[in-house]
């Protein structure tokens, strides 16, 4: 009898799946995947997940990792890549890992790191399937999976990706989400005493000079006496720290000025309870707490997309520049910072005082409290959670969308759709007269876009009826493939005039170096596939476009696309 329940323990209708998780970024990155994991457990608690990080990454939150993951591998590549053991030496360590990974059959190994490093590991892991990108047999990167090629293509090349990275791996893993998943009545309405701020970045262009600072405390010390200042930091920080309470007008407040400088992550995590407000720049610490659903102000600056990154849960703010050039990338040169300057510390300071009084930011107050000379180069944007489970961001100050915001809901509800079969509403947007025109003018574009893809499944299909012939000619397939090329150099050349259409071409390049199929008519039928989603992405957001006239917006607001 024994026997019979061990066996079927360990039959395969029973056996618990196993899944590896490959996220060997940084640490903001590794919480995202936690968030991720968290909820496929929520929805398959029978699956067996393993992350497979580096070290020096999942390390400082481990003690999170560990509730979440049921197993982890950690590689320390500065350990295992020595020049002291030389190329062979490092070779063996390497292998050792692989090893050790490999003890466990997996059912799929899942790669939410977009490196060579990563793909390579994927590659070497023993799996069933591989979600994301890898090496194939002839050592060319492949990515299968419609999500990992939409995230490859499109967040980090630009600014229209619609997407909470949560939301993306989410996707990638498969999980199925409703708009249940993150409830109000979770969130924290506690009285705010106390306020963690974290004034630190990893980029310069990322956060404000100390003196910014050090004006937000005082004039938030100054408007409440019960509040209680605690600034986070690494031990790398702490001269910076010393620059932001050691200025004169601090002095009278250095008794609720409580330095948190080179706190461990777990210690950290432990103190913050809901009579804290985080305020920040965009960070890791944002999306740690928000594990524990701490209410947040993310400061967003330079290259920081906020959709993407901001902490994932409900009610969090995110204040960003209306600056042109924001959100910039890593390599763009930049002197000024005006990015900077476009968020006024009064705003913020404003924003910090309501959230203590009343939990939430009114643009009531704001309009009685604030200078519109203060408010007009600034965004504030909360966040909420769509009908399918997405986190999104309502703009609080602004009733019009801009033209980017306006395409980042079309992308949602494409992509989803497209990729999930998910049907996401959008909601007709309420926009300007001048963002109208623009759009109306976009038109053109799109329908170039459209023409194009439709002439990409022409050429597609000639090549395949060619094939199917007794007797195919070569010249006559070649000069069908010619026809294709110069489709996809005009296609570059209509993001070059406008780069909103941007999202669809990338995704479009990224598929088509990823089609399925081991000989000529399978790839080119791939092709001819991309190419129709190309077009009917094109074709929806003509059709967008088509209803967005400033009388409909007026006549019906609460109409949706």
């Amino acid at each position: 009898m024994n026997a019979k329940v061990i066996d079927d323990q360990h039959s395969p209708e029973t056996a618990k799946k196993e899944i590896a998780i490959v996220q060997i970024t940084r640490i903001g990155d590794i919480l995202q995947t936690c968030h991720a994991v968290r909820l496929l457990k929520v929805n398959h608690p029978e699956y067996n997940v393993t992350l497979i990080a580096r070290k020096q990454f999942a390390a400082p939150v481990l003690f999170l990792i560990n509730q979440i993951f049921d197993d982890v591998h950690l590689l320390d590549f500065k350990r295992s890549i020595n020049l002291g053991d030389g190329f062979n030496g490092s070779l063996e360590n390497i292998r050792e890992y692989i090893k050790d990974i490999n003890k466990k059959k997996y059912s799929a190994s899942i790669n939410l790191s977009f490196s060579k490093t990563s793909s390579y590991l994927h590659t070497l892991i023993n799996s069933d399937h591989k979600i994301g990108p890898y090496y194939n047999d002839v050592n060319s990167k492949v990515i299968h999976d419609k999500w990992s090629q939409y995230l490859y293509s499109t967040v980090m090349r630009g600014d229209l990706n619609p997407f909470n990275l949560v939301d993306l791996f989410s996707n990638i893993i498969g999980v199925e989400k409703a708009n249940t998943h993150l409830s109000n009545n979770e969130y924290s309405n506690s009285k705010k005493t106390n306020i963690l701020i974290h004034p630190f970045a990893s980029l310069e262009k990322k956060f404000w000079k100390g003196n910014k600072w050090s004006e937000v405390i005082l004039r938030v010390l100054e408007s409440n006496k019960e509040i209680n200042i605690h600034v986070a930091g690494s031990l790398s920080d702490q001269e910076a720290y010393e620059k932001i309470v050691n200025v004169p007008i601090l002095e009278k407040y250095k008794d609720r000025i409580k330095p948190m400088i080179g706190l461990k992550l777990s210690d950290l995590y432990a103190k913050v309870d809901e009579s804290f407000l985080f305020v920040g720049h965009d960070s890791m610490i944002g999306n740690l707490l928000s594990f524990k659903n701490i209410k947040t102000i993310t400061i967003s600056l330079g290259t920081v997309r906020p959709v993407e990154t901001v902490p994932y849960s409900l009610k969090n703010y995110v204040l960003s520049p209306k600056t042109k050039c924001y959100p910039c990338f890593p390599d763009t040169p930049c002197e000024f910072y005006k990015c900077h300057g476009d968020i006024p510390y009064q705003v913020l300071q404003e924003s910090i005082i309501q959230l203590i009084e009343n939990n939430t930011i009114s643009k009531e107050n704001f309009i009685s409290k604030v200078s519109p000379f203060h408010m007009n180069s600034v965004n504030i944007h909360e966040t909420s959670v769509n009908t399918v489970g997405h986190i999104v961001l309502q703009n609080v100050l602004d009733e019009y969308q801009s033209e980017k915001e306006v395409f980042q809901n079309f992308y949602r509800t494409i992509w989803s759709y497209s990729f999930s079969e998910v049907d996401v509403n959008c909601p007709l947007p309420n926009i300007s007269e001048s963002t109208t025109n623009n759009l109306k003018r976009l038109s053109d574009t799109v329908t170039h876009l459209f023409e194009l893809s439709e002439f990409g499944k022409k050429y597609s299909r000639y090549i395949l009826e060619e094939v199917s012939k007794k007797s195919p000619e070569i010249s006559k397939i070649k000069d069908y493939s010619k026809k294709i090329d110069e489709v996809d150099r005009l296609l570059d050349v209509l993001v070059e005039a406008n780069n909103l259409i941007a999202p669809i071409v990338d995704y479009g390049v990224v598929a088509k170096s990823n089609l399925q199929g081991n000989n000529l008519v399978t790839l080119t039928e791939s092709s001819f596939y991309v190419y129709q989603e190309m077009s009917n992405a094109a074709s929806i957001i003509h059709e967008f476009l088509s209803k967005l006239s400033l009388t409909n917006i007026q006549n019906a607001p609460g109409k949706s696309l």
